[in-house]
């Protein structure tokens, strides 16, 4: 989505994959280790929010556990679970659920995920759309920063 700089009014985040490291990145590391969240995203949901841009995390499996647990979840406007109603991503509905749960539009919308399928029916719905690069996460923190810039 390079040279793209849409009004952004809702950033929707994926959860695992993109807010926390996908599962082979935490079995590289210390499988006893509580889910971290991934160094950048806490700063990028609290520029978002600065920005005035409403924030979401849109996910096929959220654990209440983890709502609970996890400073992240607190910091966004809404937490959408797709296991709640059964509808998991990539349907198209997840994400209309999520526009209709936010009260945003497609077009406003930005739509974050590590996962190519999920990132073209969000963008097939009119949502500008950035593939999150697990194997250089910096730069896709970065560049979402820079989408989110008026």
């Amino acid at each position: 989505m390079a040279g793209v700089s849409p009004a952004v009014g809702l950033l929707v985040l994926d959860f695992a994959g993109v807010c926390t490291p996908t599962s082979t990145e935490l079995l590289d590391g210390d499988a006893t280790a509580a889910i971290p969240i991934r160094p950048g995203i806490v700063e990028l949901v609290a520029s978002a929010r600065d920005l005035g841009v409403t924030t979401a995390i849109l996910s096929n499996e959220i654990s209440i556990s983890w709502k609970l647990a996890e400073d992240l979840f607190s910091m966004v406007d809404h937490v959408v679970s797709c296991a709640d109603n059964r509808i998991f991503k990539p349907d198209r509905r997840a994400f209309q659920r999520c526009l209709y749960v936010t009260g945003h539009a497609a077009e406003e919308t930005l739509v974050v995920d590590d996962e190519a399928d999920n990132i073209t029916v969000a963008a097939s719905l009119g949502m500008h759309a950035i593939l999150f690069d697990t194997a250089a996460p910096g730069g896709s923190i970065d560049a979402i920063g820079e989408t989110l810039q008026p």
